[in-house]
């Protein structure tokens, strides 16, 4: 991030004396300010002035110091200091995972580091790989469906003609997993000659994005996702017939911060 010129800075409510303590226990290196007293929180309107409720809705109560906590809010800033984005979350406990928001805010695609799992098949190799080895309770991340598709075939996207089977993607877990919409990339067009119909292919290398909260109760220890894929690979003289994969992942919880 440094390479690509951004910059990090954390706004808080806390002190300068615990801001140096929690910088140092946690190895932090950007800029902590502190807002004592929630004044700059409270002009932007951020104060959460309904913690408590928000705090029931995980089970956890309500200590004094806490009150004066922003709600989690990222604001992000062009080179002239002028606020292009702010991104706000109604709760600080349920908030985007860092690879994530640096993705959708900055546009920058930093390595998923989590549990890999790969199948191949024929002209067609696919990896399931998530942002991080461990799930944070609550926290937003990414499973990533990537396709290395070999030279000279394609598979399907959508919109497709009848009787073709386009690439898609499904993830089942347990009920208190939340499992957002799936996020395919842009297709380009695609004919064959001698028929009418317009496909709709992705060829090469080909990433599909699944959003993913795990917003179950403390100490469940891993979670478990199968991913089930459907696709169909062809060339220009031929297609084989529509196939599926399953991959089982599984994360483990994250220890409390």
């Amino acid at each position: 991030m440094e390479r690509q010129g951004v910059g990090l800075i954390g706004v808080s409510y806390d002190s300068p004396q615990v801001l140096r303590e929690f910088a140092t226990a946690k190895g932090i290196r950007i800029p902590l300010l502190a807002d004592e007293g929630s004044r700059v929180i409270t002009e932007l309107g951020l104060l959460d002035r309904d913690l408590t409720a928000h705090h029931a809705v995980f089970g956890v109560p309500t200590a004094e110091h806490q009150l004066g906590v922003a709600y989690p809010a990222v604001f992000v800033l062009d080179e002239s200091g002028r606020v292009v984005e702010k991104r706000i979350r109604e709760n600080y406990r349920a908030r985007e995972g860092a690879l994530k928001l640096v993705k959708e805010a900055l546009d920058l695609n930093l390595p998923a580091a989590g549990p890999q799992l790969t199948a191949m098949a024929s002209h067609v190799t696919i990896t399931a790989v998530t942002d991080s080895h461990e799930y944070v309770r609550w926290q937003e991340t990414s499973l990533h469906i990537n396709f290395d598709v070999e030279a000279g075939w394609h598979i399907y996207g959508r919109p497709i003609p009848g009787g073709y089977t386009p690439v898609t993607v499904e993830v089942e877990a347990i009920p208190e997993v939340k499992v957002g919409p799936v996020e395919y990339p842009p297709t380009h067009p695609f004919r064959v000659e001698g028929l009418e119909e317009q496909f709709h292919v992705y060829e090469g290398l080909v990433e599909v994005q699944v959003p993913v909260a795990a917003n179950v109760p403390p100490g469940l220890g891993s979670i478990d996702l199968k991913i089930t894929v459907r696709y169909q690979t062809c060339s220009e003289s031929e297609c084989l017939p529509p196939a599926a994969l399953t991959l089982d992942l599984r994360l483990d919880e994250a220890a409390p911060a």
